[in-house]
């Protein structure tokens, strides 16, 4: 056991500095084991998007009210009710400041899209809600 934990420690170690190829102290190498890993987390665009100041990010849910997270709250319930939406549609990020609600991240469909955009519309109104999903698949 100690063993397996150790070759997955190094794993972890290895992927993280960004290596191509895995090679162990044995002297065993697993070509391209971490590019294969890697390759379903590359998000590095998105990911430079929320170091912009001007973007919300759900850090930014604790400077709102009692109310806002209330919203916010609400909001993820209704999505999580709704067991058509895709997975990335229950994974939106939502932000509620000043009683106005972000909706960014991705989304399946343009009838996602317009669903959560709804749903968001019922729980804090019509002029509260700033939608930036974006469909990935449509």
């Amino acid at each position: 056991m100690k063993h397996v934990t150790g070759c997955l420690m190094i794993l972890v170690c290895v992927g993280l500095a960004g290596l191509r190829d895995a090679t162990f102290v044995s002297g065993h190498t697993l070509p391209g084991a971490v590019v294969v890993a890697l390759a379903s987390v590359e998000n590095s665009e998105q990911n430079l998007r929320d170091n912009d100041s001007n973007t919300l990010t759900p850090f930014d849910q604790s400077k709102g009210s009692e109310e806002d997270v209330e919203m916010t709250r609400r909001i993820r319930q209704a999505l999580m009710a709704d067991t058509t939406l895709s997975m990335n549609a229950h994974n939106i990020k939502i932000v509620t400041l000043n009683g106005k609600a972000t909706l960014r991240g991705p989304v399946d469909t343009q009838d996602e899209r317009r669903r959560i955009l709804k749903i968001a519309t019922l729980i804090v109104g019509l002029n509260n809600v700033i939608n930036l999903l974006e469909v990935v698949n449509d």
